[in-house]
């Protein structure tokens, strides 16, 4: 793996998805381009030499620039530091760090995401489906609370249609009325649908409560233990 390095990176975009979510699209400045893995993180400086980790959304073939999905929600030190930044600003950052990452053998790949733990498994999707061409099974289960946090849906559909071996389902939690696709915890909806064995290679990352039980699931449904990987939240 690379070793991490200090970025110095200028916002290109900053938009905020909804209440809950914002993205930001950072160009590099200082070194140029960034070398990393699929699922691997930056660790941005937010003021006060406090510093937050955040994964990258976006695939490695992108070096030239990072692109974070964040929950502001928590609004702490950090949220509050990514909600004061405006094209234009500048920031800096230790990157790439984390060993979240794909891992050699395995057959068939599951990615099961709640909230922004979306953003290291877009990072790896991009990346096995447009830049490597990848023709495993490939699922994504992702899991948000209501309708209004779903943003990021399209680009997985539209995937969908055109990689024959990837299969998406978005789940929510806490649905509207006539909601024509599985609700409830992401972990119940793909149970129900799927049948794992020891070829599966599954990816975790979400909430601390998601993590915990999607890891039993997967181990109790025939993954073996040493291809069930994760990043809490």
């Amino acid at each position: 793996m690379n070793q991490p390095e200090q970025y110095k990176g200028r916002v290109a975009e900053h938009i905020l998805i909804n209440e809950r979510f914002q993205y930001l699209h950072i160009e590099l400045k200082e070194p140029h381009e960034l070398e990393f893995q699929a699922g691997q993180y930056i660790s941005m400086d937010v003021g006060g030499q406090v510093r937050r980790a955040y994964s990258i959304a976006s695939a490695p073939s992108m070096k030239h620039a990072v692109e974070l999905c964040v929950d502001i929600t928590p609004d702490g030190k950090g949220s509050k530091y990514l909600k004061s930044l405006r094209p234009g600003s500048e920031v800096s950052f230790l990157a790439p760090l984390g060993v979240f990452v794909m891992k050699p053998g395995e057959q068939k790949l599951l990615f099961v995401a709640t909230g922004t733990g979306i953003a290291p498994l877009r990072s790896m999707i991009l990346d096995l489906l447009k830049d490597k061409q990848d023709a495993r099974p490939i699922w994504l289960y992702w899991g948000l609370r209501f309708v209004e946090d779903m943003f990021w849906e399209e680009e997985f559909r539209q995937m969908h249609e055109f990689f024959k071996n990837f299969n998406f389902h978005l789940t929510l939690s806490k649905p509207p009325n006539h909601w024509p696709l599985c609700n409830g915890y992401v972990t119940d909806c793909l149970k129900n649908e799927l049948k794992l064995d020891a070829d599966w290679g599954v990816y975790l990352c979400g909430s601390k409560e998601m993590v915990v039980d999607g890891n039993k699931l997967m181990i109790e449904m025939g993954v073996l233990k040493e291809q069930v990987h994760f990043e809490k939240f």
